[in-house]
């Protein structure tokens, strides 16, 4: 099959899957975490933590059986600090705008006007990053930790070593939250899903995504083509000369294909327009089914002027710390955390005081 044609089909059937089941289980990374600051309250968090585990064990299992050509992964490189600055950053604006990369997704998908405001401000965001990312460079080149990707590499053992210890003792912890009936959350809604389903389906998208394309699944780089893209209709000039605008960053041969494909932020069809674009396009078109399927579609514009502020706010500081990561909550969270990528683990680490800033913000508003 060829390389692009392997990638669109995995992406739009990703997107899809996910679409209509975060939809269904109200899946954010956001009220996960938000929650934990604001309500004193870890219930939805204990779903990332399905997810990671699940993940942690496909995704050992896969590379043990050979089934990841490209491991780590594609695309993730040395530990920088970098990424703990851009998941502070994400973290604030993420709780201002109230959604992720992907949760403003599949509610525009459902007719949510403030979910497709927030994925246009996480796209100028992005795109606003352009215009900082020679300077963001100079400074990140004083920031690094490693020139190792994970952490078993930095340890120089397998994987396994650290990834079996650490599975076991979250299925322990699992194991008691679900005897305890803390996993099993009221239906909120007809057709609900519990979010522990939708999580161990999210790891099983991140394992598919991994053993078919190379690499987890990721959102925000195209956010960063479509603002190019925009931007090219009316300043050629300008998105020619921002270099930006013209790095590729991917050049491999997709599992289970022999033709070399390439990608980057350029305003024109490429491997990184054919995996991400078909994810959101499958998002999108997931969540409208699962809505409409239920009649729960419509479009909803009346709310607060005040809110959409604070939704325009937090997109373009989202869009533009998940460059600065660089890579967002989905690319991260879901996919290098269980890769146990140092990367992934400092944006964990920059999120949560970013979280805490943004609820304290948040309920300061609200009083």
């Amino acid at each position: 099959m060829d390389g692009y044609w392997l990638i669109i089909i995995t992406g739009l059937v990703s997107g899809l899957i996910a679409g209509y089941v975060m939809y269904r289980s109200d899946y954010c990374l956001v009220g996960m975490l938000r929650d934990l600051f604001m309500f004193r309250s870890g219930t939805m968090a204990r779903f990332l933590v399905v997810q990671i585990a699940a993940s942690l064990i496909l995704l050992e299992l896969a590379r043990a059986a050979g089934w990841l050509p490209y491991y780590p992964s594609l695309l993730m490189g040395p530990a920088n600090l970098s990424s703990v600055i851009g998941g502070a950053l994400f973290g604030f604006g993420m709780v201002l705008t109230g959604s992720c990369v992907i949760g403003c997704v599949y509610r525009t998908g459902a007719g949510n006007a403030l979910g497709l405001c927030t994925l246009l401000a996480m796209i100028g965001g992005a795109t606003l990053f352009g215009e900082i990312a020679p300077w963001w460079k100079d400074v990140t080149t004083e920031l690094g930790v490693t020139t190792q990707v994970t952490i078993p590499q930095s340890l120089g053992i397998s994987p396994a070593v650290v990834v079996f210890p650490l599975a076991a003792v979250l299925l322990l912890l699992i194991r008691r939250w679900f005897k305890g009936g803390q996993l099993i959350l009221p239906a909120t809604a007809r057709g609900y899903i519990q979010p522990w389903k939708t999580a161990v389906i999210m790891a099983v998208i991140t394992l598919g995504a991994c053993v078919f394309t190379g690499m987890p699944l990721g959102i925000t780089t195209s956010y960063v083509k479509i603002g190019a893209w925009l931007e090219n209709w009316f300043i050629p000039q300008h998105v020619t000369t921002t270099a930006y605008f013209n790095i590729q960053a991917l050049e491999y041969i997709p599992p289970f294909t022999s033709t070399v494909i390439r990608g980057g932020t350029m305003p024109h069809f490429d491997a990184i327009a054919a995996l991400q674009l078909s994810v959101i396009l499958g998002i999108l078109v997931g969540a409208f089914f699962s809505a409409k399927r239920l009649g729960e579609f419509r479009w909803v514009f009346r709310v607060p002027l005040r809110q959409y502020g604070l939704v325009v706010v937090g997109g373009v500081l989202v869009g533009l710390a998940a460059r600065m990561a660089p890579g967002c909550n989905v690319w991260h969270l879901f996919g290098g955390v269980p890769l146990l990528a140092w990367n992934s683990i400092l944006f964990a680490l920059g999120l949560l005081p970013g979280v805490w800033l943004g609820s304290k913000v948040l309920l300061a508003r609200l009083a």
